[in-house]
């Protein structure tokens, strides 16, 4: 279990896409990776860390009623740019060990006709009404094939695809927290980051499986079958949170703003510690591998 001794509460307010783009701007090294498919707003990507170390890919935002994913997310990145986070050992290490690659919105055009507690879906879509978490497969739209050259690009060895729920999903079993995983092999590290994110939030949070039948045009599916330079599984997750939604009977808002910023900067958190100690033991495994492999063709050489 990973005990996390932090408070990351805050507010959370609904900005434009300009207002955005003004933050994206804010790091050091950012690239435009396209225009979204209505041709009226740039994609970009944000990269910190060591460019000569092994790549942690996250993204946020391919639904623009999510757009609270993005928020956090952006938080997260710029107190680890402006060493403000609190865990400042974690920091360091992230930075010197690791290349981080950021796409804080993917779906702009969503975003920015979305409202605060949106319940009819309006920013949920790109301009042709496509939910692009279902094009990961057929890569029908600009959106998805931006972040596809990404993807396919920097060959990350570990994944993350930030999301927001409606309180009615069935597959949220009534709980507040999801976190899914790409495949069997990882699951004892899916249960790592919900026990430890339940033990952070005290509540329930619900394993998503990793299973060979993910639904096709998942963005988490093609990730995980994607093979990268430094493990030998390609970690692939899914975050979820119940976001707020204005109803007809009023406000459904199972957790605060708060909270959400609070729980979404730790599973963060998790995301990163997890996908960095696998790399290091994967690392010593092949090391030993490799230490063997010498050994024994040494032995045989000296018979």
């Amino acid at each position: 279990m990973i005990n996390i001794p932090y408070d990351f509460s805050a507010s959370l307010t609904l900005p434009t896409y300009r207002q955005m783009e003004s933050r994206i701007k804010g790091f050091s090294n950012v690239a435009n990776i396209g225009k979204d498919e209505s041709g009226s707003y740039n994609m970009y990507k944000i990269e910190m860390g060591n460019t000569d170390k092994p790549t942690i890919l996250v993204i946020a935002s391919m639904h623009g009623t999510e757009w609270m994913g993005a928020l956090y997310s952006m938080r997260f990145m710029e107190e680890i740019r402006d060493n403000t986070f609190a865990d400042k050992a974690f920091r360091s290490d992230l930075l010197k060990s690791f290349h981080i690659v950021y796409i804080p919105v993917v779906n702009p055009y969503g975003f920015d006709r979305t409202s605060n507690n949106e319940s009819n879906n309006v920013g949920r879509y790109n301009v042709n009404g496509v939910d692009l978490n279902r094009d990961f497969s057929d890569f029908t739209q600009t959106e998805t094939q931006n972040v596809k050259r990404v993807m396919d690009f920097e060959k990350p060895f570990a994944f993350l695809d930030i999301h927001m729920f409606g309180s009615s999903m069935d597959s949220s079993n009534g709980k507040n927290l999801i976190v899914g995983n790409g495949q069997y092999e990882t699951d004892k590290i899916r249960n790592l980051i919900t026990d430890s994110l339940s033990l952070f939030a005290r509540q329930p949070v619900v394993r998503w499986p990793g299973f060979d039948r993910l639904l096709r045009g998942l963005a988490r599916r093609y990730m995980r079958d994607r093979s990268n330079p430094h493990t030998k599984h390609t970690l692939s997750y899914i975050t979820e949170i119940v976001r707020p939604r204005m109803l007809d009977n009023g406000l459904d808002a199972p957790l605060s703003d708060e909270e959400i910023m609070n729980y979404g900067m730790a599973s963060l958190y998790l995301f990163f510690i997890t996908s960095m100690e696998y790399y290091r033991q994967r690392k010593v495994e092949l090391d030993n591998k490799q230490i063997l492999a010498f050994q024994n063709q040494t032995y045989k050489l000296s018979r």
